[in-house]
């Protein structure tokens, strides 16, 4: 609800500029013209108490948002005061409601919605998401109804559910003459109690679980719904920050920065001003910082590979034929038919002590469940003799080979350059050798960190795979994880030294080599004469 000050000064600037006066105007108007102005300014008062929809005059940044809503999954990322949560519940407001401004160059729904928005705890949504939209953090006290985002005439009182002052759910009118549904909802409710409804709507605010956030953009779903989401990010680059802040397909966000505010709001009044800021950024902890002022996520929280940019080439950059003592490996993630099995290239220069991830083939479906069908990869002349390692479980009979023979045996085999031990993890201090994974990711992360692990660009499940990776409160890795192990086992063995050097041989003489490999001439000095190739000169 907007304080009675604040709504006087606010209908005498519309007054003033549905008149086409300056606010300089008021102060030098005669006595009698101010009066007049002043009768239009308390009806004017008397209609945006509950009406604020209506009046509702949006910073250049909110229309910024709204503009992009063509995509299905829409967020604002950022800092704190800046009317993040404003922008997406007065678009929830005209979403419910049909009441769209001339200006308006969004979405539209075309017929009543269900509408789902949340927060962090029923206290949080009462306080801010409850308040904002409807006008009040308690229901029982009903003259603040509709002095929220939506207008007190669409409010279908009648209609209420409540659980003491919290709002649970009410009928919002819709200009067709239906009415929309609005939900409220907190993040520490059981998800099962989620299931079973449909939402052509769903408003985040700030970051929810992400088990949370899956089972309500299932309900989106058979509705081609849409989701809203309005956070400061400081739980980190993971989950579903990861998703707008890595610019996954389907997820489009601004970023909000208090330089991207000014001091006033669109109707001159006192928003954020300089020494306000400056204030905060005393009071903020230094880790936070850059979240509260800048809607840039926090570092340190979940994300596993947390960087601002990653260590990429482009094919064709850089020309491996021509660094001297290059040295390369293949690593293989192996996975069944429900998983994936990943094929990693591995270069390694050892002097400069770098590692370039040039290329990863992932396996699925048919091909993988007959592994015959992919060895194909591994016998191409541009990588056949390259050293190949295999994770611990590739020596179990059966496993992933549908057969009696291991997967180790059946590269054997095909006389592939398989090392002859399982790749794990150096010893440690004591002499044990484990496969914890642990080790080789925080290897990989602080090489990436540093850029001494490069990742081509055409690895982009890999980056993908690796932008949204994250470790649970209990130390869990997240799924999925398959382009990562790969890459895992392939540093794990670069840096034990089981890469072998390039031969530098071009892709001619490999196919050569390859075949005088298969085709081997026929030695006739034992084959009867009749077997033997005609020779005129012989």
């Amino acid at each position: 609800m907007i304080g009675t000050e604040t709504l006087m000064a606010r209908a005498l600037r519309y007054v003033l500029d549905s008149n086409n006066l300056s606010p300089e105007f008021w102060n030098s108007a005669t006595t009698d013209v101010q009066n007049k102005l002043q009768d239009l300014t308390i009806e004017v008062v008397e209609d945006m108490r509950y009406n604020q929809l209506k009046y509702f005059r949006p910073f250049e940044h909110q229309l910024t948002f709204f503009k992009t809503g063509a995509s299905e999954r829409r967020g604002i990322l950022a800092a704190n005061r800046i009317g993040k949560t404003v922008s997406t519940c007065y678009e929830t407001a005209m979403h419910l409601t049909g009441l769209y401004p001339e200006w308006w160059e969004g979405h539209r729904f075309n017929k009543p919605i269900t509408c789902m928005v949340a927060g962090e705890g029923w206290s949080q949504v009462a306080l801010v998401l409850q308040n904002e939209l409807i006008g009040t953090q308690d229901v029982k006290i009903t003259d603040n109804l509709g002095t929220g985002a939506i207008p007190r005439d669409c409010i279908v009182t009648d209609t209420m559910r409540n659980d003491g002052a919290n709002c649970i759910g009410v009928e919002i009118k819709h200009t067709s003459g239906a009415n929309s549904y609005l939900l409220f909802a907190n993040y520490t409710q059981e998800v099962r109690q989620l299931q079973g409804f449909k939402l052509n709507l769903a408003v985040f605010d700030e970051q929810p679980p992400d088990d949370f956030f899956s089972e309500i953009v299932t309900r989106t779903a058979t509705t081609q719904g849409k989701v809203l989401c309005s956070f400061t990010p400081l739980k980190g680059l993971n989950g579903l920050v990861s998703k707008f802040w890595n610019k996954e397909e389907g997820y489009e966000f601004i970023r909000v920065s208090w330089d991207d505010c000014p001091e006033y709001d669109p109707w001159g009044q006192p928003f954020l001003l300089k020494e306000t800021r400056r204030q905060l950024e005393r009071d903020y902890l230094p880790h936070e910082r850059e979240a509260r002022i800048a809607g840039k996520p926090v570092m340190g929280k979940g994300a596993v590979f947390q960087l601002r940019e990653w260590p990429t080439y482009s094919t064709g950059q850089i020309d491996f034929t021509r660094i001297p003592n290059i040295q390369r490996v293949i690593a293989l993630d192996l996975g069944l038919v429900n998983d994936q099995t990943v094929i990693s290239l591995m270069y390694w220069e050892p002097y400069e002590r770098v590692a370039y991830l040039h290329r990863q083939i992932i396996v699925q479906g048919i091909e993988e469940a007959v592994p015959s069908q992919y060895i194909n990869h591994l016998l191409r002349p541009e990588v056949f003799g390259t050293p190949i390692v295999l994770p611990p479980d590739a020596s179990t009979p059966g496993r992933y080979t549908m057969s009696s023979s291991s997967i180790r045996e059946l590269f054997e085999s095909y006389e592939l350059n398989v090392y002859h031990k399982a790749i794990m993890n150096p010893p440690d201090q004591e002499g044990r050798v484990t496969n914890h994974k642990s080790y080789g990711i925080n290897q990989m992360r602080q090489m990436l960190e540093v850029g001494s692990l490069m990742i081509n660009e055409n690895c982009t499940q890999f980056l993908s795979d690796a932008q949204n990776y994250y470790v649970d409160s209990q130390g869990r890795f997240s799924d999925p994880d398959d382009t990562i192990d790969s890459a895992r086992y392939a540093l794990l063995a670069v840096l034990q030294g089981i890469a072998e050097p390039w031969d530098n041989r071009t892709p001619q003489q490999r196919m050569a080599a390859a075949r005088d490999r298969y085709y081997k001439p026929r030695d006739e000095a034992n084959l009867p004469a009749w077997k033997k190739s005609y020779n005129p000169e012989g």
